[in-house]
């Protein structure tokens, strides 16, 4: 990246945060997602877009975010939901299978191959799903396309959808207060008066964070790592106030937005053309099934659905994170179970994989020859959908 390069996006960044202030004055929900997304999307497909953010941006604001994430976690509080966290967790499953039953009848309709189409409609891990792609003998192209398409859909209608469910049971604030004083001016940037201590605190937990998520081979490590090191901070009671907050937590939702928005290039997009409506008719399928199922859910625990839908959405876990935010809604709830989602996502991967080995035979689809560039492109990124 050129210095002017940094430059630009960092007037577009200041931009979209203006843009963001004033939609979120309006009450328009996760505006500093929404906004960067189809900023970033429109300057992609017209070729505009200055450059991709770098490797170590991406993942720090990943790693970030993943301590973000981490703080939230209050066993209090997940305690308090009892034996209805169960069932919660159930939809997770069931998301899954709906998923693969979904892939099913686009793979028939569209005439594309099992594989291509099972790893495109897998709600979750992104990354990990476009980068087993090449070994399946599917089309890592569009299963790239699908999945980051999947995660735009869900970061544009989970404001929309939440907001029409209305707000949540009001845990948020009692969660926030935990993790952020409320009473901070707005130029802070981490949750705590201490703001050397607290952002010194979330730097140790990134890179550590990093080192153990790689250690571990978690999906996603940069994301994973640290929200889990978080997590085990937070629930000890050892230290609090760490979180990114205000502006700084603002960017780091620009910056993912940006990085989704990205994926849409002319060239992908024109492509993918005579899929774009089969494509988009299986997202809102897989999406509205899950989301029917969530809400449902509400006639058996005693939880809002406002909280289940968003717990239980088929991917754009930072997309659904920047909608929590803005709303009184069981943020820990969320967290832990779209937390989940990601994991069991990824683990039960390489048994998917194993029965579409048994039961497909393998094709290379045309273009074969740029395969390993999109696999590894998708890895770098690091999407965490």
């Amino acid at each position: 990246m050129t210095r002017g390069q940094a430059c630009v996006l960092v007037l577009l960044g200041i931009a979209v945060l203006a843009a963001a202030e004033l939609l979120e004055r309006v009450g328009f929900p996760a505006a500093a997602m929404i906004v960067s997304l189809v900023v970033g999307a429109a300057l992609a497909m017209s070729g505009r877009l200055p450059a991709a953010l770098p490797r170590p941006v991406s993942v720090g604001v990943q790693a970030m975010l993943g301590v973000l994430m981490g703080s939230y976690l209050e066993v209090a509080l997940l305690r308090s939901i009892g034996w209805d966290l169960v069932p919660v967790l159930l939809v997770t499953v069931a998301t899954l299978v709906i998923s693969v039953l979904v892939a099913l009848v686009f793979a028939r309709v569209a005439g594309m191959s099992l594989p291509t189409a099972t790893l495109g409609m897998m709600a979750g891990g992104s990354a990990a799903v476009v980068a087993c792609a090449d070994e399946l003998g599917a089309d890592p192209r569009r299963v790239a396309f699908m999945q980051y398409l999947r995660v735009g859909f869900v970061a544009l209608s989970a404001p929309v959808v939440a907001t029409l469910l209305g707000e949540g049971d009001g845990s948020a604030a009692e969660v926030a207060g935990r993790v952020t004083n409320p009473d901070l001016p707005a130029w802070m940037i981490v949750g705590r008066g201490d703001q050397v201590a607290g952002l010194s605190i979330a730097i140790v937990l990134c890179l550590l964070g990093i080192r153990v998520g790689r250690w571990l081979r978690l999906p996603n490590a940069a994301l994973l790592g640290p929200m889990l090191l978080a997590m085990l901070l937070t629930a000890a009671g050892v230290s609090h106030g760490y979180a990114p907050t205000h502006l700084f937590k603002q960017l780091l939702f620009v910056c993912v937005g940006f990085e989704v928005g990205g994926r849409f290039t002319r060239s992908v997009v024109v492509e993918m053309a005579r899929l774009i409506p089969a494509v988009t008719a299986a997202v809102v399928t897989l999406s509205g099934l899950v989301g029917a199922v969530a809400v449902s859910l509400g006639l058996v625990v005693d939880l809002r659905p406002t909280d289940l839908y968003l717990a239980t959405t088929p991917g754009g876990i930072n997309a659904v994170l920047a909608t929590a935010e803005t709303m009184n809604v069981h943020t820990p709830l969320i967290t832990c179970v779209q937390s989940i989602r990601l994991i069991v996502t990824v683990l039960l991967l390489p048994v998917v994989t194993r029965v579409l080995r048994t039961s497909v035979t393998p094709r290379i689809d045309p273009g074969g020859e740029t395969r390993p560039m999109v696999a590894r492109a998708a890895v770098s990124a690091g999407g965490g959908g």
